[in-house]
């Protein structure tokens, strides 16, 4: 995962299948176990509406959002490379939404998830 700022992310899955046989193989790794070798793509950033934008954060939230959805939810939705770096883009939109950052409103992880597969996602920048 690569932060792109307020260009969004760029998600690059290692090309070597033999190594991501081995990053996958615990069974806390369900949804990389998924992923195809290879796989790139851009996630884009998403606009906070009001405007009251606080950054500080938002890149240490973009990569443990995208951790916790590579790791997560194998058996629940097919999380795939693009919707991993969705769900990392969602966590550091809340972070950055000033309010919505320090927890007063704050999706859960649950419902961030289900916006990305119910198709209800903010604006992009």
């Amino acid at each position: 995962l690569l932060s792109l700022g307020s260009k969004g992310a760029f998600v690059s899955v290692t090309p070597d299948a033999q190594r991501l046989q081995q990053l996958s193989s615990s069974e806390c790794n369900m949804a990389m176990s998924q992923w195809d070798a290879g796989t790139q793509v851009h996630v884009p950033a998403f606009k906070i509406e009001h405007g009251g934008v606080n950054a500080n954060g938002a890149g240490d939230a973009l990569f443990a959002g995208f951790s916790l959805a590579a790791s997560s939810w194998g058996s629940k939705w097919k999380v795939c490379p693009l919707n991993a770096g969705t769900f990392a883009s969602l966590v550091a939109w809340q972070r950055c939404d000033s309010k919505t950052r320090d927890g007063d409103g704050m999706r859960s992880a649950e419902t961030l998830m289900d916006m990305i597969y119910d198709q209800k996602l903010p604006a992009t920048l």
